[in-house]
C-alpha cells in the first residue's frame, strides 16, 4: 500500500470543498484496502495523511515560521488514527503571543472546523504546562504520546523530559492513578467487557487497557511501547504477540464499525453488527457471521484483560514499594503474597489437580485473598496451552471441581476467577462451546457464558444479606436448602445446550445426566439437576403466561413439581436466571408475582400432592450413605433395630452424615436419660441441635420455650416420635446474633439449660413482656390440610417470625388437648411457616368443630396476648 496513493501535492488554492473531497478519496482508499491490510499499518497510514494535511494548513495559516509548535497528541500522537477519531492536537508557545499570533492560530483552527474535523485541541504556553499536567493526570497522559508536526521541535522534547522526571508526577503516583483510573473505568462498564454491546474502548479487554500498559511502560521505563518490556523481563515473545495480535483484531472491529455507523463510536451496538461483520469479512449471513465475529471480539478481550492484570500486578510489585507483603504458606503448593494466591513452585501444576485446588484455597481463604498472583496467572497461561483433552477427564480433578461447588465461598472470587482464566472452558467441554455465544433476543443482554456466570454469582448472594427487599423470600429459601450443589451444578447447565439447534431445555439435561453419572453422583441428585435444567423456565413461563392465582392451575404445577426440595431449588434458580438476564427485568412486581405462585404451589404440595415415591427414593440413598459414613458394610444390629423404630421423616429430613452422627449417638445413650447435640460447625449459616428423649406432656413447648430464654431462634425445625414414644427433634437455630453458636462456653451453657428443663424439669424463670410485639399486626393464617392418615390432621400455621409466637399457638396444643405427632418449623424471610400433624387425645383426627374452634382460638387468642 504505497504512501503516494494517499499523499496527494496540496496548494493554497485549494477550497475547502477540495480539502473534503481529498479526505473523503484517502478514507475510501483506507477502507477499500481495509480487508487485506495490516490494521497498524493503516491506522498509521491515516495519520500520516492527516500530518500532511494539518502540516500544510499550519503553514497556509503563516505559522510556520514562528516560535509556536504543532504536535500531535492522544491516539493521534500514537499514529493510530481510526476512521472517525478524533485528532487531537496541542499547540505550544513560548513566552507570550501577540493578537497577530493569536488571530492566525484562531483562522487555523477555522479552518479544521469547516473542513469538517473532529479536532480536540488545546492551546498552552511552556511555562502552563507543567501546572496544566500536574493538575489534571488525563492531560499528563495525553502529553505523553505528545509527536511534534511542526515548529520548534524543542517544545515537544522539553514536555517529554518533565514528564519523565519526579518533579511533576514520580512513577509511584502516576501508576496509582492510572491503576484507579482503570478500576473506575471497569466499574462504569459494569465491571465486564462481555455483554452483547461491548464497549470497544473501555469495557475491561478494551483499548484502554492496552493503552494503561503503554503510559505505565513510558512513565517508568522511559520506553516507546510494549515490545521493551520484553527486555526487561516482564513479557515473553509469546505474551507479546497475544496482545499484538489481539490488539489488532480489536482495531479491525473498530474501524468496521466507524465505517458502519459512519460515525465515532466505541459501542458495538447490535444494530450495527451484522454490518461490522460483514464489512470484516465474516460473511454475510446475519447471525453466523455475528456469531463468529463477537466469539472472537470476547476472545481477544478476554486475553487482553488477562495480560493487563498479570502486567499490572507485576509493575505494582516493581514500582510500589510493599511495607506489608507477608508470605502466609497454605500448603506446600500455594502461598498468601501479599493478598495474591502464589504458586510456590514452577511445577505446581503438573499434577493437574492443583488447577482446580487452586480455586478451592481461594473459597477457603475469601476473606484473605483478592486475585492471583502474576507469576501463578503465567503458569496457568503454560498449562492451559499444553491441555491435552479435558480437565474433567481426571479423576482427582473431578472430585475437586464437585469440592468447589460444595463449598459455602465456592461461587464467590473463586468463580469468577476460574471462568476469567479459561479453567472452567478447560474443564468443561460444553461450557468452552458456549463462550462468546450471542443470543439473539430482545431480553438478554449478555452471551451464554456470562449470564451463566453472573446467575451462579446472583445464587451466590443470596447465602448473605439481600440487596433489596424483593430478595428477602428468595434468600431465606437459598439458606434453608441443603443440598444447594445440585442446585448450582443445574444452574451451570441450565443454557449450555444453546446453540446446537433443538431444545436447550431437553439437551441440557441429557448432558447435566451424562456429568452427574461422570462425577457419581447419587441417582437422586442426578435426576433432579435434570429436572431443573429441563424445567428452569417453569415458573418463569407461568407466571407470565397462567393465571396464577386459579386454584387448577396452581395445583398442575404442584403436581409438574412434584415436592417441595425441587420447588425451593427452581424459585431460587429462577430469581437468580431472570436477575442475570437483564438488569432491567427483576422489578418488585416480578418480585411478588413469582412470591405469590411459590406461596401457593408450597400450600398445595403440603395439602397431599407432594410425590412419595422419591421421597422413599432419597431414604434409601441416605440410609445407605449413612452406613458408608460409618464405615460399615452391613448395617449393625442396634443400628438396624432403631432405624425400625425411627420415621421415615428422620431420614428424608437429615443428611446423610447427620443421620450416622444421630444414629451413632443414639445407640449409646442410655434410654431413660435426654440425648442433646449441638454442633460445632460454624461454617453453614446455622447450628444443628438434636434432641431424642422420651416423650412427655408439653415436652414440644417446653423446648421451644426453652429456646427463646437463651435468645435462640429457630430457622428450621423437623420434630417426630418413633413408634414407641421417643421423641426425635432436629433444629437448626441461630443464636441472639443471628449468627451461630460460635463458642464452646456457649455451646454448652445452652446444653445444660436444655437438659435442667427438659430432663430434671426445672422451670424457666417468668419471661418479661416484650414491649415490640405491637408490631405483630398480621394474624396468624391457620388451614387444614390433607392428610394421608386418616386418624391424623395436619394443621399449616403461618404468622410473622415472632420470638414468643410458638408459645402462644402451643397454647392451643393444650387446651384443645391435641398431641403432636411431628412438627415442620420453617423461617422464611419474616415470616414463620408452621406444620403440624396432631390428633385429640382420643388419638383420632380433628373433627370440623374442633378445627373451626381451634382456628379461633389462634386468631383470637394471639391478638390478646400482645399489647395495643
Amino acid at each position: 500500500m504505497p504512501d503516494s496513493d494517499i499523499s496527494p501535492q496540496f496548494n493554497a488554492k485549494m477550497a475547502i470543498t477540495d480539502y473534503k473531497k481529498v479526505i473523503l478519496d484517502a478514507d475510501n482508499y483506507f477502507n477499500k484496502n481495509f480487508t487485506h491490510v495490516a490494521i497498524d499499518e493503516i491506522v498509521k497510514l491515516r495519520a500520516d495523511f492527516f500530518d500532511s494535511l494539518l502540516q500544510h494548513l499550519w503553514v497556509c495559516a503563516e505559522l510556520h515560521n514562528e516560535n509556536i509548535s504543532l504536535n500531535a497528541v492522544g491516539g493521534y500522537g500514537r499514529q493510530t488514527l481510526h476512521l472517525h477519531s478524533d485528532i487531537d492536537i496541542c499547540v505550544l508557545f513560548d513566552g507570550k503571543l501577540t493578537a497577530e499570533q493569536e488571530e492566525h492560530i484562531g483562522q487555523f483552527f477555522t479552518q479544521l472546523w469547516d473542513i469538517g474535523l473532529e479536532l480536540g485541541h488545546s492551546v498552552l504556553a511552556l511555562s502552563e504546562t507543567d501546572k496544566a499536567c500536574k493538575d489534571d493526570i488525563t492531560v499528563a497522559t495525553s502529553l505523553f504520546e505528545i509527536r511534534h508536526l511542526s515548529g520548534p521541535d524543542a517544545h515537544a522534547k522539553q514536555v517529554l523530559g518533565r514528564l519523565y522526571g519526579d518533579d511533576l508526577w514520580s512513577s509511584e503516583a502516576f501508576f496509582k492513578a492510572k491503576f484507579t483510573e482503570q478500576d473506575e473505568r471497569h466499574q462504569k462498564a459494569q465491571g465486564s467487557a462481555f455483554s452483547l454491546e461491548p464497549n470497544l474502548k473501555n469495557s475491561p479487554g478494551g483499548m484502554r487497557d492496552i493503552q494503561t500498559l503503554i503510559w505505565v511502560t513510558r512513565k517508568y521505563f522511559a520506553a516507546q511501547d510494549m515490545a521493551a518490556l520484553r527486555r526487561f523481563g516482564f513479557f515473553t515473545a509469546d505474551e507479546h504477540a497475544e496482545l499484538l495480535e489481539s490488539q489488532h483484531f480489536i482495531w479491525r472491529v473498530r474501524w468496521a464499525l466507524h465505517a458502519a455507523a459512519q460515525r465515532s463510536e466505541n459501542r458495538l451496538l447490535i444494530a450495527l453488527q451484522s454490518d461490522v461483520a460483514s464489512l470484516m469479512g465474516f460473511g454475510d449471513n446475519s447471525h453466523l457471521a455475528i456469531e463468529k465475529m463477537m466469539r472472537q471480539l470476547y476472545r481477544a478481550m478476554r486475553r487482553i484483560s488477562e495480560l493487563n492484570q498479570m502486567l499490572l500486578q507485576y509493575f505494582k510489585d516493581e514500582i510500589l514499594v510493599q511495607l506489608d507483603k507477608k508470605s502466609t504458606p497454605i500448603n506446600q503448593h500455594f502461598e498468601i503474597n501479599g493478598r495474591m494466591i502464589n504458586a510456590r513452585h514452577d511445577d505446581v501444576f503438573v499434577d493437574r489437580k492443583q488447577l482446580i485446588a487452586l480455586f478451592i484455597h481461594i473459597a477457603e481463604h475469601a476473606n484473605d485473598i483478592d486475585g492471583i498472583s502474576p507469576q501463578t496467572i503465567r503458569l496457568i497461561r503454560q498449562v492451559r496451552r499444553r491441555l491435552l483433552g479435558d480437565l474433567q477427564d481426571f479423576y482427582r480433578c473431578r472430585k475437586e471441581f464437585l469440592a468447589l461447588f460444595r463449598h459455602p465461598q465456592g461461587m464467590g472470587l473463586a468463580l469468577s476467577l476460574m471462568h476469567k482464566h479459561g479453567i472452567l472452558a478447560s474443564y468443561l467441554p460444553q461450557w468452552r462451546e458456549i463462550c462468546g455465544q450471542m443470543q439473539f433476543d430482545l431480553y438478554h443482554v449478555y452471551p451464554v457464558d456470562e449470564h451463566t456466570h453472573k446467575l451462579l454469582k446472583n445464587l451466590y448472594a443470596l447465602s448473605g444479606k439481600p440487596e433489596n427487599t424483593s430478595l428477602v423470600q428468595p434468600a431465606a429459601v437459598y439458606k434453608s436448602i441443603e443440598n444447594k450443589e445440585v442446585l448450582l451444578l443445574a444452574a451451570l447447565f441450565h443454557d449450555l445446550a444453546k446453540g446446537r439447534g433443538g431444545d436447550h431445555s431437553e439437551l441440557g439435561a441429557v448432558d447435566a445426566l451424562q456429568f452427574a453419572k461422570f462425577h457419581e453422583l447419587k441417582p437422586s441428585q442426578a435426576k433432579v439437576i435434570a429436572w431443573l435444567v429441563e424445567n428452569h423456565l417453569l415458573l418463569s413461563l407461568s407466571s407470565q403466561r397462567l393465571d396464577i392465582y386459579d386454584p387448577s392451575e396452581v395445583k398442575n404445577l404442584a403436581k409438574a413439581i412434584g415436592t417441595k426440595a425441587r420447588l425451593d431449588a427452581l424459585y431460587c434458580l429462577t430469581v437468580a436466571d431472570i436477575k442475570a438476564t437483564n438488569d432491567d427485568l427483576w422489578t418488585n412486581w416480578k418480585a411478588t408475582l413469582l412470591r405469590d405462585l411459590y406461596l401457593s404451589i408450597s400450600y398445595a404440595l403440603r395439602n397431599g400432592l407432594e410425590n412419595v415415591l422419591e421421597q422413599r427414593t432419597i431414604v434409601r440413598e441416605h440410609k445407605n450413605e449413612a452406613l458408608e459414613l460409618m464405615g460399615v458394610n452391613e448395617t449393625p444390629e442396634a443400628i438396624k433395630q432403631l432405624w425400625k423404630r425411627l420415621p421415615l421423616s428422620f431420614f428424608s429430613n437429615a443428611q446423610p452424615s447427620e443421620i450416622a452422627r444421630y444414629s451413632q449417638a443414639m445407640t449409646k445413650y442410655p434410654a431413660d436419660r435426654a440425648l442433646i447435640l449441638l454442633d460445632e460447625n460454624t461454617t453453614k449459616g446455622s447450628s444443628d441441635l438434636f434432641v431424642y428423649m422420651k416423650d412427655k406432656p408439653g415436652l414440644f413447648v417446653t423446648l421451644f420455650n426453652t429456646l427463646a430464654s437463651l435468645q435462640i431462634s429457630v430457622q428450621q425445625a423437623h420434630i417426630s416420635k418413633t413408634k414407641d414414644g421417643y421423641v426425635v427433634e432436629s433444629l437448626k437455630i441461630l443464636d441472639y446474633d443471628h449468627h451461630p453458636i460460635r463458642t464452646a462456653g456457649r455451646r454448652e451453657r445452652i446444653k445444660q439449660k436444655l437438659k435442667q428443663v427438659l430432663f430434671e424439669n426445672r422451670k424457666l424463670s417468668k419471661k418479661r413482656q416484650n414491649s415490640n410485639l405491637g408490631s405483630f399486626a398480621s394474624e396468624p393464617k391457620v388451614e387444614f390440610l390433607h392428610s394421608r392418615k386418616k386418624d391424623r390432621t395436619l394443621i399449616s400455621v403461618t404468622a410473622l417470625d415472632n420470638p414468643q409466637f410458638m408459645s402462644h399457638f402451643c397454647s392451643g396444643f393444650r387446651r384443645f388437648e391435641l398431641n403432636i405427632h411431628s412438627a415442620k418449623i420453617t423461617t422464611v424471610g419474616e415470616q414463620v411457616d408452621n406444620v403440624f400433624l396432631v390428633s385429640d387425645k382420643d388419638g383420632q383426627s380433628l373433627d370440623e368443630e374442633n378445627k373451626q374452634a381451634l382456628k379461633s382460638f389462634f386468631v383470637d387468642f394471639i391478638k390478646e396476648q400482645i399489647p395495643a
